[in-house]
């Protein structure tokens, strides 16, 4: 077996192991997870997974929740390069609309993050708590150069980010625990609705 065939299956074993946990991670929580039962998932014994993960439950969870820090960091700094130069109203959709197909895209890791409280102790989801602060913080700057152009009307900017973030969060959160307010595509019609009460709200009068 070539060296190229073994470590493309390594990488096979790793994901798959990462796929199982984080699917049972979802359904049973991280505590109520035995290590056993996510090697039963892929049908492997206990001592390929401390193989690839020798920090165990832990370590999965802390590879899940980095990888996912970085692809959402990518994502979130492509949203604000290309809002610059869209019109108000586009860059506020294309904020919404990115953020929460950000998230719902893996609904078992935003499921994870939301209904793990003790998750707070691992580093990788504090850096996810920090990137969502500071897209609050960008917007925020985004919000006060619309004002200098004369779009929106001087704000509380600060509040005014933070409150047009959480609605966001809040339609991703209700996914993620099951309460549908909003069934797809009616939350894209919500989100424009919402976008242009905002606008009205933020408007020179």
């Amino acid at each position: 077996m070539s060296r190229n065939i073994r470590k493309e299956q390594a990488a096979e074993t790793r994901e798959k192991i990462l796929e199982a946990a984080k699917s049972l991670f979802a359904e049973k929580g991280y505590h109520g997870t035995p290590v056993r039962e996510i090697t039963r998932k892929i049908g492997m014994g206990d001592g390929i997974l401390y193989h690839y993960f020798p920090g165990g439950k832990r370590e999965i969870m802390s590879v899940l929740l980095r990888e996912s820090f970085e692809h959402r960091r990518k994502e979130i700094q492509q949203i604000n390069r290309v809002i610059e130069e869209m019109d108000l109203r586009d860059a506020m959709m294309t904020i919404k609309r990115r953020i929460y197909e950000l998230f719902t895209a893996d609904m078992d890791l935003t499921r994870i993050l939301f209904r793990e409280n003790d998750l707070l102790g691992f580093e990788e989801a504090e850096q996810l708590t920090a990137l969502l602060r500071e897209q609050s913080a960008i917007f925020e700057e985004f919000l006060k150069d619309r004002h200098e152009k004369g779009e929106i009307r001087d704000l509380d900017f600060r509040i005014a980010s933070r409150q047009f973030l959480s609605t966001s969060l809040h339609a991703i959160m209700s996914k993620s625990v099951g309460i549908q307010l909003l069934n797809e595509p009616d939350v894209y019609k919500y989100m424009e609705e919402n976008v242009d009460f905002t606008i009205d709200l933020w408007k020179n009068p």
